[in-house]
């Protein structure tokens, strides 16, 4: 048996089911734990890829060709007076970048929202309704533009809701209600499908080392539904 394989197993399913003991109401330290090292593991890598990325991609660039690549050298100069937040003295200089960095997100993320948010909406919602070659193209075309007036109709607020816009009013709460519950099954589905490919990963790993997570499961189950019966012990635990 790999040491190796075998440590990392055993250190991945330590964090994975330290982190869902959470979900058994008991606050405990195996959760605090997990937690800061996930969010440390995650803040180094996030590091470590950022730098080698700087280094391969724009520094390289830089000390090539200077001239030819000035936007990179504004760039990282840029970058490096974020860095000066650290310091109280000159902690002012990365407003400068702050500011550009937020413009330049706000006007990227403006343009994207008109686009993807707002024309390309009315663009998918404006089909042809008739198409005698597919029928069932047509129908959906067809209730596209009905759901999607009448969702609309749901949200007018400036007149009395009668007649026939009270049935559109209707009608489009029940698609907002049916809209939102498709939101939250995908949601769903996409959170279940992370827990069984996880679950998979530990109970069916490269090699034979399925008994060190049933091991460590075992483990971690117990002392936390023991800890449960002695109040006093787990505050001590806590950090």
């Amino acid at each position: 048996m790999d040491i190796i394989s075998l440590i990392i197993t055993i250190l991945a399913t330590f964090t994975t089911f330290s982190l869902f003991s959470i979900l058994t109401g008991v606050d405990n330290p195996f959760f605090a734990l997990a937690e800061n090292i996930y969010v440390g593991g995650a803040v180094g890598l996030t590091i470590v890829v950022s730098f080698t990325w700087i280094v391969s991609n724009v520094w390289a660039k830089i000390s090539s060709n200077p001239l030819a690549n000035w936007p990179l050298v504004i760039s990282l100069v840029l970058g490096l007076m974020m860095l000066t937040r650290i310091h109280p003295k000159y902690s002012y200089l990365a407003r400068i970048p702050i500011c550009i960095a937020t413009g330049v997100g706000v006007a990227i993320s403006t343009r994207a929202i008109v686009f993807s948010g707002l024309l390309y909406q009315i663009r998918a919602t404006i089909a042809p309704i008739f198409n005698l070659s597919d029928p069932m193209t047509s129908f959906t075309n067809l209730m596209i533009v009905v759901f999607v007036l009448t969702a609309l109709s749901f949200f007018i607020y400036t007149r009395e809701i009668q007649g026939p816009l009270k049935v559109s009013n209707k009608i489009g709460r029940l698609v907002l209600f049916t809209a939102f519950g498709a939101l939250y099954a995908q949601t769903y589905m996409g959170r279940v499908g992370l827990l069984l490919g996880r679950m998979e990963t530990l109970l069916i790993p490269e090699t034979s080392l399925y008994i060190s997570v049933i091991i460590v499961l075992l483990i971690l189950v117990t002392i936390i539904v023991l800890t449960k019966y002695y109040p006093e012990t787990m505050k001590k635990l806590n950090p």
